[in-house]
C-alpha cells in the first residue's frame, strides 16, 4: 500500500506533479527537498548553501513527522550541490540533524537544479523501526 508523504509546513512549486514523499510499508522515501520560497517562485538569491541545507533539513524533519518518524530513521541520504565548494558548509548543517550511525550517503556534484538559486537539494530514505 502506497501513500503520499506531505506537511503544510514544506512549500513546492504549485505548478510541480511531485510530492513530499511516499510512504511503502516500512519504508518512507521522501523526494529531492529544495529550500523553495513561493513569494520569488524559486530560492532567494541571497541564500547560501547552509542555509538552504537548514531549511531543507527542517523540511525532511516535517515530512518525517508526519509518518511519525524523525532524524534517526533514515537510512540512506542522496544530496546534490551545484558547487562542491559547499561541500563544507552544507555539511556542517547536516551533520547538526544527524546522529551515529549516520545514513548511508552519496554527494554528487551537478550543473544545475530545477529551481532558480538553488545549490542544494536533499532526498532521503526512512525505514519504520
Amino acid at each position: 500500500m502506497r501513500k503520499t508523504v506531505s506537511s503544510p509546513d514544506v512549500k513546492k512549486p504549485d505548478r510541480a506533479a511531485l510530492t513530499g514523499g511516499v510512504a511503502a510499508g516500512d519504508q518512507v522515501f521522501l523526494s529531492g527537498q529544495m529550500a523553495y520560497d513561493p513569494a520569488v517562485d524559486g530560492i532567494p538569491a541571497d541564500m547560501d548553501a547552509a542555509t538552504q541545507t537548514r531549511v531543507i533539513m527542517d523540511n525532511i524533519g516535517h515530512l518525517l513527522a508526519s509518518e511519525g518518524l524523525g532524524y534517526g530513521d533514515i537510512v540512506k541520504v542522496t544530496i546534490f550541490l551545484t558547487d562542491i565548494r559547499d561541500l563544507r558548509a552544507m555539511n556542517d548543517v547536516y551533520s547538526s540533524y544527524v546522529t551515529e550511525p549516520y545514513p548511508a550517503r552519496s554527494t554528487v556534484g551537478i550543473t544545475f537544479l530545477a529551481i532558480p538559486n538553488g545549490r542544494v537539494e536533499i532526498e532521503a530514505i526512512a525505514i519504520r523501526s
